[in-house]
């Protein structure tokens, strides 16, 4: 458990204690080299009226990456989305609950293997390469498989936890 306290000339605005996962740092980084290239980006088409083509690739790699992160967040927090309406009416939640973890868990299973599979012919087959840099499309898509073993491991640990609670 880390504790956080946030204060401003010397007065405490709030204080945070709460569980600190790498993937906030990883998707920290990530936002702020996305808001970094988007600056310069701004920066270059108003000074030299021409904009950075490549920007674009980056900012949307990043934004899948971080997207994913999130989602690995999320379940670790168990703040992920939820049919709330249905959630609050069903008298057996934690079933219900664990029962909802599960087919994320499938879901995610599923989402490693298709992702898995594309990077994969990308790097053997069909060697694409993006438009503006000329890299090999897997370089951005590879984020994604490796993300989703982490949720799949924030998943298992949410499953644990909620039939430990049970």
């Amino acid at each position: 458990m880390t504790h956080f306290n946030f204060s401003f000339f010397g007065k405490e605005v709030f204080d945070l204690d709460e569980k600190v996962e790498a993937e906030g740092y990883v998707a920290a980084v990530l936002l702020l080299i996305m808001i970094l290239v988007a600056f310069v980006n701004v920066v270059t088409r108003y000074l030299f009226h021409a904009s950075i083509a490549f920007t674009e690739e980056i900012e949307v790699a990043f934004f899948v990456w971080i997207t994913f992160l999130g989602i690995g967040m999320a379940f670790r927090r168990g703040s992920h989305l939820a049919m709330v309406f249905v959630r609050d009416r069903v008298p057996v939640r934690k079933h219900l609950i664990i029962f909802g973890q599960i087919l994320s868990l499938i879901l995610f299973i599923v989402v490693l293997y298709l992702t898995a599979q594309y990077v994969y012919l990308d790097m053997t087959i069909y060697h694409s390469t993006t438009m503006a840099l000329g890299i090999p499309m897997w370089v951005y898509t590879i984020g994604m498989p490796i993300i989703s073993i982490l949720v799949i491991f924030r998943i298992a640990q949410s499953i644990r936890e909620a039939m430990k609670n049970a």
